[in-house]
């Protein structure tokens, strides 16, 4: 394989020469590098070509990433920023047998991650959200007790899982909380946790269910802004 850097219409280029068949072009977060992987037999002529006819696409691939702040995807290794509890930590890997959890010292703002020699980016994201869904459980009975005694009402259940939303609410009265609410502020959790029990109360998102949130959680509307953030 050879790697070399070039630049067709004022975009810069990371281009690699492989022994493949086709070409392959990359747009990657969270700066908008453009990576090419081009097959050896291709000439120099046929690849400024093939950018020039994707400009327009390029541009605005990476005019999407910038406006949207795309992240890269997390490969969990060292150096990484994580989150817990809306505090930024550094992600550290360690190979030692005898711890089989993640361990987080706080004065150092790191998270250490122990990892078997042979692991995989799917085994160290696992391993991260057993930190994570360790924290919520911890930190769910309390934040129930006192959310439950605002809206005066209390869920049959409350579960943690990886999902979509930032928490659900079933006719039930089983209340689902999202596993990443370990990594926002606290307050977070609280709003989230406020926003289902009033679902005990009315089930939908009409004004009488705006008016609930007003009345326990004033501030609501700024929480879920940076929640969501």
């Amino acid at each position: 394989m050879r790697k070399e850097t070039i630049i067709i219409e004022n975009i810069t280029i990371t281009l690699e020469r492989k022994n493949i068949k086709n070409m392959y072009l990359r747009i990657l977060p969270p700066d908008g590098e453009v990576k090419v992987s081009a097959p050896l037999f291709l000439s120099d002529e046929d690849i400024a070509n093939f950018i020039k006819s994707k400009k327009d696409w390029i541009l605005k691939k990476q005019k999407h990433i910038e406006d949207n702040n795309i992240k890269a995807p997390l490969k969990y290794d060292n150096g990484e920023t994580h989150y817990l509890w809306g505090n930024e930590y550094t992600l550290q890997l360690i190979s030692n047998k005898n711890f089989k959890h993640a361990l987080v010292d706080k004065e150092k703002s790191i998270i250490y991650l122990p990892i078997p020699k042979r692991s995989t980016i799917d085994k160290r994201h696992k391993l991260l959200n057993e930190l994570y869904r360790l924290e919520m459980k911890k930190a769910v009975p309390s934040v129930l007790d006192k959310c439950s005694k605002i809206v005066g009402k209390t869920p049959n259940e409350v579960k943690i899982r990886s999902m979509k939303n930032w928490g659900n609410c079933n006719k039930n009265k089983r209340i689902t909380l999202n596993l990443n609410l370990a990594k926002k502020d606290p307050e977070c959790l609280e709003y989230v946790m406020i926003h289902e029990l009033c679902h005990l109360i009315e089930f939908n998102h009409g004004k009488k269910f705006k008016k609930l949130m007003e009345k326990f959680c004033p501030n609501w509307k700024e929480i879920k802004k940076r929640l969501n953030e």
